[in-house]
């Protein structure tokens, strides 16, 4: 009888198991799919050239963030860290947009000169004389209805079609879909669509602009074209703020090499980013209106003239990481057919947020009398975002964007497109720029502070060893100073945007992609960021390519400078890609990325001479990728565990040692 009060036993001790993992899942609030170390979080705040705008109210209900309502009352704990490393607030190693920052060029003046010849419903956009006549010439005919373009600021070379709508949204949080189509011509000239967001006005401090109107795009093509190749490409702005503003991304070298540029808008901060893992706030539904931007281009493309099946998709800094997740993603991935990148990557550790609901319970922890989502003011929400850093995450709910992360899908997924991508070479200086003195001393007592947050440690003692290792590589035996600009810059580059990229480019490269790497050191006149910041090193810093591939107002470079040979050289190499998949220029070869031996990994040196290389400073490189193949969160046996997975373990675990205790003489 024995046995069988063994055996009994055990049935009870697997019933029981069972029924608490159910029990235990059901309970949890949104259990998230992965966590981060609550002790490590390294993001320093960003100098930010520009700051967040917003307007227009708006209230949404919540099945499930009453709970997280309840949380904002409770103590969390917290670590010893710098007023400017606040645990996942800071927006720090994220992008900036562009610097300069000047007035948006004011087209009012411009004539709308659409020529004399007819048109059709298949919108003809053909020649034209720059009649100011209001015939069909340049009007296209397109899923959200007709759309009617012009001669771009008087340049008979270059046709414009200004914030055409190819999105809407009911609740702010939810996936955006198709417009109804307009019966009315669209016919814009001057771009003003902003998404919500908090723009710093020197006067009044932050200003809330734009409004939930705001998912369009705009494009740019030159006269006459046919099966054109297309750029998308995505704005910057940190995941809250700016447009697609064709001010700051003007087109004119791009369409002279007959490239057609499409600049859309995107949700940001919380009404792009907020992740409830719900069905009222299910996550990325930025990624989401991005996706449905791709789509409106792969649809209506060819009627402007352009290719539907040579679609490439760029973006800087956090708009690169955007890039890439499109690039991955089952929803958009079929839409996109090359990626260009500049300090960004998927698998920055700021590009994604491992614990949605710890960051949503901190939102509404800043908003007053908080409840629940549901009637909470635009502008409040807005206000409470502020210093909230909402980012990309994993979703649980019915048609999602990402359910895994950029590192699981690169590790198993087919990727056969063309990806260019890079840093420049002194990416991290905003990140440096963002210290004081007190923050400073913080480094000095806390190494640990100068690891990334997605990397995982079992003890402090382990944490800290680690973190003098990177404290020797770029100090030596030196206290951090804020003179140590270039050496604490470098960290900053390595550690968020180099040495990310590089882990990106080569499980791309075993995925089956071709990979072209780069990095970008020329200083000109035209580097907006360096001399917006007033870098204090002297170095193209993130963002500085753009002064080379667009135009900003219009300004172009004098003839027979090193400014006007770096774009003919940097337009020449991303329009070739863009076509073919390949870069190439006169006399410049660069080979394709290969990840088999880290000094023989072949990328292109771009300064005053553009330099075929191999070996992208392997020795900093060497000590990032032996830490992240030891510490990274996602190769952690306990990463993503539940707390209902380990409960079960541990329930599996007595059952099978009670049972062989008691039983084991049966056999």
């Amino acid at each position: 009888m024995r046995w069988k009060r063994t055996a009994l036993l055990n049935v009870v001790l697997v019933v029981a198991t069972s029924a608490l993992h159910l029990t235990v899942e059901q309970g949890i609030n949104n259990d998230q799919i992965s966590t981060s170390p609550a002790t490590i979080d390294e993001t320093p705040n960003s100098v930010l050239v520009h700051t967040i705008q917003h307007s227009e109210d708006f209230a949404v209900g919540d099945e499930t963030i009453d709970a997280v309502a309840d949380n904002t009352t409770k103590e969390k704990p917290t670590t010893t860290q710098s007023n400017s490393y606040s645990n996942s607030d800071s927006v720090a190693y994220a992008d900036e947009p562009i610097g300069h920052k000047e007035k948006r060029m004011n087209t009012e003046s411009l004539h709308d000169r659409t020529g004399d010849g007819g048109g059709d419903d298949e919108g003809d956009t053909d020649g034209g004389n720059g009649d100011d006549t209001n015939d069909d010439t340049f009007v296209v005919e397109t899923t959200s209805g007709r759309v009617r373009g012009h001669f771009w600021r008087e340049n008979e070379k270059i046709i414009s079609y200004i914030d055409i709508k190819y999105g809407t949204f009911d609740s702010p949080f939810e996936a955006s879909v198709a417009p109804n189509k307009s019966a009315e011509v669209h016919a814009l000239k001057e771009h003003s669509s902003q998404c919500p967001q908090l723009q710093n006005d020197k006067d009044v401090g932050d200003k809330y602009v734009g409004d939930t109107d705001c998912l369009t795009l705009s494009i740019f093509k030159p006269p006459n074209v046919k099966n054109a190749s297309v750029l998308v490409h995505i704005h910057e702005g940190n995941f809250i703020g700016e447009s697609a503003d064709p001010a700051i991304y003007g087109p004119e070298y791009l369409t002279a090499k007959q490239i057609i540029l499409v600049l859309p808008n995107y949700r940001l901060g919380p009404l792009g980013f907020l992740c409830l893992q719900n069905k009222i706030a299910p996550g990325n539904a930025a990624l989401k209106d991005l996706s449905l931007a791709l789509t409106w281009v792969k649809t209506n493309i060819e009627k402007f003239g352009g290719n539907p099946h040579n679609i490439a998709v760029s973006g800087i800094g956090t708009a690169g990481a955007l890039a890439g997740y499109l690039a991955l993603s089952p929803m958009s991935s079929e839409n996109v057919h090359k990626v260009i990148i500049e300090s960004g990557s998927v698998l920055s550790h700021w590009a994604i947020d491992r614990d949605p609901i710890d960051t949503a319970t901190r939102l509404s922890s800043n908003i007053e009398n908080f409840k629940s989502f549901e009637g909470v003011d635009l502008k409040q929400l807005l206000k409470a975002a502020k210093n909230i850093a909402l980012r990309p995450c994993l979703e649980k709910t019915d048609n999602p964007f990402m359910t895994e992360t950029p590192w699981k899908v690169l590790g198993k997924k087919e990727i056969k497109i063309p990806f260019m991508m890079g840093t420049t070479k002194y990416a991290g200086v905003h990140e440096f720029l963002s210290h004081n003195s007190k923050s400073i001393q913080e480094l000095n007592k806390d190494v640990g502070l100068l690891l990334p947050n997605d990397l995982h440690f079992t003890s402090d003692d382990e944490r800290t060893r680690i973190g003098n290792k990177v404290k020797t590589e770029y100090f030596d035996d030196n206290d951090i100073t804020m003179d140590s600009v270039e050496p604490l810059t470098l960290y900053y580059t390595d550690a968020a945007y180099l040495g990310p990229a590089i882990r990106t480019a080569r499980p791309l490269v075993g995925s089956g992609a071709t990979v072209y790497f780069y990095e970008f050191s020329f200083v000109g006149e035209f580097n907006r960021e360096l001399h917006a910041v007033e870098s204090p090193v002297n170095g193209a810093v993130r963002g500085d390519t753009i002064g080379y591939i667009f135009t900003q107002d219009g300004d172009k470079p004098a003839e027979n400078t090193d400014e006007l040979s770096t774009v003919e050289r940097l337009v020449e190499l991303w329009t070739s890609f863009i076509n073919t998949g390949t870069p190439t220029g006169a006399d410049i070869t660069w080979e394709k990325f290969d990840n088999e031996d880290p000094s023989e990994e072949q990328w292109l040196s771009i300064d005053t001479k553009v330099t075929p290389s191999k070996g992208l400073h392997v020795d900093r490189m060497k000590l990032w990728t032996d830490i992240y193949k030891e510490y990274f969160v996602e190769r952690s046996l306990a990463y993503g565990m539940s707390p209902s997975v380990c409960t079960v373990l541990v329930l599996q675990a007595v059952f099978f040692i009670t049972f062989f205790r008691h039983a084991w003489h049966f056999f």
